[in-house]
């Protein structure tokens, strides 16, 4: 083993898990999330400079990130049609409740760039502080503070223009 697949498997080894939660909170399908943190070191590993891109984690995060609510997207076109809520004969399920935020989830933060996005989702999801944020990322403080802020107001704004139910528009407020 070359001393960089070492470097790689320790990395492995230390964020794997993390980011295995990470992409599980986000599709909510275990075996998804698996294949995005596979998915996730081969970006990680196929991208030019990926030493250079500041601390592991930070880039390994961003990039499982991106890749989880790119899945939500694809999910959502795929399976708009397959959703016919009048199909479904028995009890009702959480799923199309579940898949419903998710798309609302997706539709809200289209548009975002993957600092904005990162940011944002280590923040609202992941519970971190602004500090923690700053620190993990190799961002001011100040930045991540301007990084909410424009987060905030691009979801406000797009769920007016959707003019989705009151509890979308106040996801964003906490």
């Amino acid at each position: 083993m070359s001393r960089n697949d070492g470097d790689v498997a320790e990395l492995y080894r230390r964020h794997a898990p993390a980011l295995l939660r990470r992409c599980a909170s986000i599709v909510g399908n275990p075996d998804e999330a698996r294949d995005l943190v596979q998915e996730t070191f081969a970006r990680y590993l196929g991208a030019r400079g990926w030493r250079d891109g500041g601390a592991p984690f930070a880039v390994l995060y961003r990039i499982a990130t991106n890749a989880a609510i790119d899945r939500l997207r694809r999910r959502k076109t795929a399976s708009e049609d397959a959703l016919d809520p009048d199909a479904h004969v028995g009890p009702p399920r959480e799923e199309p409740r579940r898949i419903d935020s998710l798309h609302d989830l997706a539709f809200l933060t289209r548009g975002l760039s993957e600092d904005e996005l990162t940011v944002a989702v280590l923040y609202h999801l992941d519970g971190y502080t602004q500090d923690g944020i700053a620190v993990s990322l190799d961002l001011s403080r100040r930045t991540v503070g301007k990084i909410l802020t424009r987060f905030e107001q691009h979801v406000r704004k797009r769920a007016k223009r959707a003019e989705l139910p009151a509890a979308a528009r106040s996801a964003s407020d906490g």
